[in-house]
């Protein structure tokens, strides 16, 4: 296996043919070295899907604002324009989103950044001419998320230093979580949250080693640990999601070194069972849950770091998976999420890729335009899939 460090995760169209139909794969060859992280929102509020990529050795994130076009649906690919860059001084290693706000608002949906070297956070809306760090006091910094961990309806933000072995706290006054007797040093990887013991408070689970770690928000965002669940050998990225559809979030997390992606069952009372495992054996670094078949069921894609692929993995019910279909992708697929940027009522998926834009080979970042090629609701055919042309207006 590859050795890959966190820190290191740094417009032609291409139609990719295979066996099994996929869907209009789109090079975006933009000015971002080293691509660490994407995530995928309306961050204008135009409604229509934009993304935001971190691009760790150039020191900036770029963001691709979507084209609006109200009347009709967009044409496949959609026609992006340069993004937009916002400088930081410092390299990006994740990002997270959401709207921010107190009280009874006004809320404005913001993009949250981290940074490495300097270990620094930033807000900021699209609209704004520039990002602002705030130096943080850790070691180092590789992952953050948002989530009203205080319960005072105001989004916080959390930032994983797995050096100094700590969540901190950068907004809401919440006292930092230590990690200390629990993880080794420079093992944990990834934040999520969720409320996994339906109490109403948010929860937290890192990614650390071989074991999954869960801390129970008690209360106004006071942390305790709860249980360490090894699944793996090295895991990595976190989806959360009700996958069995029972109404608990349930947990599936990847492991490059293992070779697969592990869905656990939340059974109640911090109680979780392994109920899939799915091999995947070409580093799989990325996972998000998806339904990408639209039937209800959440399933997952995954992006495998060493093989230049995106895996679909799709649910089969009672907790079972199993893999559909792997698209080859750009070099080094590092981080991916979910958007309908077509406007077409199919999720599509953005990568990011590690190994691709001006100091790789390849693009930057690559748009899969429907995955799947699933039908449309309108027109009863699959828009997307194998470059055909422009979708027509919606009646």
């Amino acid at each position: 296996m590859k050795r890959l460090w966190w820190y290191a995760i740094g417009t032609a169209v291409l139609a990719v043919g295979a066996v099994a139909q996929v869907g209009m794969i789109q090079d975006l060859n933009w000015d971002c070295v080293k691509p660490a992280y994407v995530i995928a929102w309306d961050f204008n509020g135009d409604g229509f899907d934009d993304f935001a990529v971190a691009c760790h050795s150039c020191n900036m994130i770029v963001v691709g604002l979507n084209p609006t076009d109200r009347e009709c649906r967009k044409t496949c690919p959609v026609s992006w324009s340069t993004p937009k860059t916002f400088a930081l001084g410092d390299s990006p290693t994740a990002l997270a989103w959401g709207l921010f706000g107190s009280g009874v608002g006004p809320y404005e949906k913001k993009i949250v950044a981290i940074t490495q070297y300097t270990p620094a956070w930033t807000s900021f809306k699209v609209t704004d001419t520039s990002a602002n760090l705030t130096t943080l006091p850790l070691i180092t910094a590789i992952h953050t998320i948002a989530g009203d961990f205080n319960s005072d309806g105001a989004l916080d933000v959390a930032v994983l230093d797995p050096v100094g072995l700590t969540i901190h706290f950068p907004t809401g006054k919440i006292s930092p979580v230590s990690l200390k007797g629990h993880a080794v040093a420079g093992q944990p990887t990834f934040l999520a949250t969720a409320d996994f013991d339906r109490d109403g408070d948010l929860d937290i689970v890192v990614a650390s080693g071989t074991s999954l770690l869960f801390f129970e928000n008690t209360c106004g965002g006071a942390f305790v640990f709860k249980v360490a669940l090894p699944v793996a050998v090295a895991l990595r990225s976190i989806a959360i999601t009700d996958f069995d559809n029972d109404g608990r979030v349930d947990v599936a997390v990847v492991d490059p070194a293992f070779g697969g992606l592990i869905a656990l069952r939340n059974m109640g009372c911090w109680s979780f069972e392994v109920a899939s495992r799915v091999k995947l054996d070409q580093e799989p670094v990325f996972v998000i849950p998806v339904d990408l078949n639209r039937d209800g069921r959440m399933d997952f894609a995954v992006a495998q770091y060493g093989g230049d692929v995106v895996s679909l993995v799709m649910n089969q019910g009672a907790g079972r998976f199993k893999l559909e279909r792997s698209i080859p992708v750009g070099r080094q697929p590092i981080s991916i999420a979910a958007g309908d940027f077509n406007g077409d009522g199919i999720l599509d998926l953005v990568v990011a890729l590690s190994g691709g834009g001006p100091n790789g080979v390849g693009p930057a970042i690559q748009v899969i335009y429907n995955p799947l090629c699933a039908t449309d609701d309108c027109t009863d055919m699959a828009p997307c899939c194998g470059g055909s042309g422009t979708p027509p207006c919606r009646p």
